[in-house]
Parts: C-alpha cells; structure tokens; sequence
C-alpha cells in the first residue's frame, strides 16, 4: 500500500495470535508471524509491524467477532504510512469472523 492509498488492504499472510482466557480476560500469549525475509509486506525496519501494533496495543487493534480458541489466524491492514508507525493504525480481524470471512471469498471471486 502506498502512502497515498485511500483503501484499506487486508492481507491474509499466515499471521496468528496465540491466546489464553485467564478469568474473564483474554490475554495474548504470543503473535507469529511467518515473514522469512524483510521483503515481507509486514517488515518495517527488521520488525513485524503486526506484532509491533498487537504487542502494544492487544485487542483494541481488532475488528472482528468469533469464539475465542487457543490459536488465531488473522488478517491485518494498515491505514497510513508505513514508514511512521506513530502516524498510522493497524487493523486486524481473525479470519473464522462470519462476516469478514464471507466478505474476502465474494471478493476473490
């Protein structure tokens, strides 16, 4: 995505959050991440920016609904530029939420 780009892309590239319910809260054990190389689209400087976002701001990135389950597999975007990460937001929704999930398959195809 462009510094200029008005949309939001969501990328489905192999991103998981490990989770676990302690009481009433849901706490984030770990995030994955499956980037191999700093050509990856979620690499900015050497660093996730996808765990940089959930690390520092846990659940208030996500934007979807379903049950909770020890592993998660989500899709993420960022809306701003990339380059400055105090500038912009990240979004994340896990890939088994039923709207979410119905909306990305009608648009492949």
């Amino acid at each position: 995505m462009s510094n200029t780009d008005k949309e939001l892309v969501w990328h489905n590239d192999g991103h998981q959050i490990e989770l676990r319910i302690n009481r009433s809260e849901l706490e984030i054990i770990e995030v994955s991440c499956q980037a191999e190389d700093s050509e990856s689209i979620c690499m900015v400087d050497g660093q996730c920016i996808v765990k940089f976002f959930i690390n520092r701001f846990g659940m208030e990135c996500n934007i979807g609904i379903c049950s909770p389950s020890q592993y998660l597999e989500i899709c993420w975007g960022i809306f701003g530029n990339f380059n400055d990460l105090e500038a912009c937001q990240l979004w994340f929704v896990p890939i088994n939420d039923e709207a979410f999930y119905a909306w990305m398959t009608s648009r492949l195809s």
